[in-house]
């Protein structure tokens, strides 16, 4: 008795300690429990009353809803096999993206996509696919125009005309990124005004929209749309680590966070242009400006928001700029109620109206804003040629000069095209395509007028030092 006695405090401590150890992490992890099952209650509460995120995805929704019946698969070269379910030798057409921009079945695209073409295969979102003729396209841009054989009316975007794209605002890329038709993409805007030094037509205008959709081979072409589900721009290249500015199809490489589209501002006079002749003619404003002096102006001490434009230094005797009252030292900050943002949007905008037509140019002269309207002039061949003539020869593998006798051939690089197709040293180039050469910048425009940038095949006249008359075709890769 004394003995038990004398363990039964110990005893009573084993029991208490005993069922601490089990009893308390029990209670511990009911409390855990309950404290979890509470945050979820609450959590799925709020989300069941909170419609934010679902009036998002139903926007998001409809912006699809909105737009995939206006987005167009294509496939290049045209392939009738393929309109019976046929399909083509691996390697025989190539894809990208296009959008219906009226109810008459033209399509936009790039002119990358269609290269030479003249004709493609179209398919709808609803699974027609149609034959589509290349009514036009424009190197310099990259921008081409397709009528599809519709015979019913095609759904059109809608496209943005008076809201401006603004950096940070929501965007969505649409196409058939590798090959998987009508997809869709969501990024912002990174930036507006962006030139891209290795762009796939060299020499042409950029002044592109670069955002961070994801943008892949197969999606050139296809729409770049705003939270509206209006048409801003057009896919057209990416920037990777292997290339900045080439087409997807061409960059090597996938999406790394950095596309670029070409600007609505700039797609709409290009189009209606081929819709209505065929072909681009580009106006010309008569200036001369430095194209890395960007002007940043503070019009108003109040405010510290400024506005950034190009300043005149020359300004053509008798041109467009000069008749419409243009003076050297105006800074042009807007054309059509467009920014100014760098040089190229400059040049994009007014080389996109054709000559005749009348733009509105915003200039500041002492600290105010006038707003002056030009009639565009024509081109001249001079001033388009200094854009493209050294990337041409450049793709040619040429060195070309000027000469009595015309355009002759100074130096020629092994292994290129030139090369390759059987140009020579000392050769006079009299004619392409059977058109004779004004003079050496005709030329240029020439060459790129016959489709030399779009991979057209291209027949030169030449006569060799030996006085020898040569025909030689030559297509480049584009």
């Amino acid at each position: 008795m004394r003995k038990f006695a004398s363990y039964g405090p110990a005893i009573v401590v084993l029991m208490c300690v005993l069922v601490a150890l089990f009893a308390v992490p029990r209670v511990i992890e009911q409390y855990a429990y309950a404290q979890q099952n509470a945050k979820i209650t609450l959590a799925r509460s709020v989300l069941a009353k909170d419609d934010i995120l679902r009036s998002i995805d139903r926007a998001t929704s409809a912006i699809a809803d909105s737009t995939e019946p206006s987005v167009v698969h294509l496939e290049t070269p045209f392939e009738p096999a393929r309109l019976q379910n046929r399909t083509p030798a691996p390697g025989a057409y190539s894809t990208g993206a296009g959008w219906v921009y009226d109810e008459l079945g033209h399509i936009i695209t790039n002119a990358h996509v269609v290269r030479s073409a003249e004709s493609v295969s179209v398919e709808f979102f609803d699974g027609r696919v149609v034959r589509g003729d290349v009514i036009g396209m424009d190197p310099y841009t990259d921008i081409a125009v397709i009528k599809a054989n519709i015979n019913t009316k095609a759904f059109p975007a809608r496209r943005s005309m008076n809201r401006l794209p603004r950096t940070g605002e929501h965007v969505y890329a649409f196409g058939s990124p590798f090959g998987f038709k009508f997809s869709m993409s969501e990024g912002i805007i990174s930036g507006l005004g962006r030139e891209a030094a290795g762009s796939n037509v060299p020499g042409g205008y950029t002044n592109y929209i670069q955002t961070d959709a994801a943008v892949n081979p197969g999606n050139s072409g296809g729409p770049l749309v705003n939270t509206d589900g209006h048409v801003i721009g057009m896919n057209v290249a990416i920037a990777t680590a292997k290339s900045v500015g080439a087409s997807p199809e061409e960059s090597g490489s996938d999406s790394a966070g950095i596309s670029f589209a070409i600007p609505l501002g700039t797609i709409e006079p290009i189009v209606q242009q081929i819709i209505k002749y065929g072909k681009v003619s580009r106006g010309y404003l008569g200036i001369r400006y430095d194209r890395t002096d960007i002007r940043h102006l503070q019009l108003d001490p109040n405010d510290d928001k400024s506005v950034t434009g190009i300043q005149v230094n020359y300004v053509e005797p008798n041109g467009p700029s000069f008749i419409a009252g243009i003076v050297i030292n105006d800074v042009i900050i807007g054309i059509q109620g467009s920014p100014i943002l760098n040089a190229e949007s400059l040049s994009s905008l007014i080389s996109s109206s054709r000559p005749g037509d009348s733009i509105e140019v915003q200039v500041v002269r002492d600290n105010s804003v006038k707003d002056v309207n030009v009639i565009l002039g024509k081109m001249k061949d001079e001033v388009l040629a200094r854009r493209i003539h050294e990337p041409i020869m450049v793709q040619l593998g040429m060195s070309l000069g000027n000469s009595p006798r015309g355009v002759v051939v100074q130096f020629i690089y092994e292994g290129f095209p030139g090369s390759i197709a059987g140009f020579e040293q000392g050769d006079v180039i009299r004619t392409v395509n059977g058109n004779a050469i004004k003079d050496y910048f005709h030329f240029f425009v020439l060459v790129a007028d016959e489709g030399i940038l779009t991979g057209s095949s291209i027949q030169f006249e030449v006569i060799g030092i030996d006085g020898k008359r040569r025909v030689i075709p030559l297509t480049l890769e584009w």
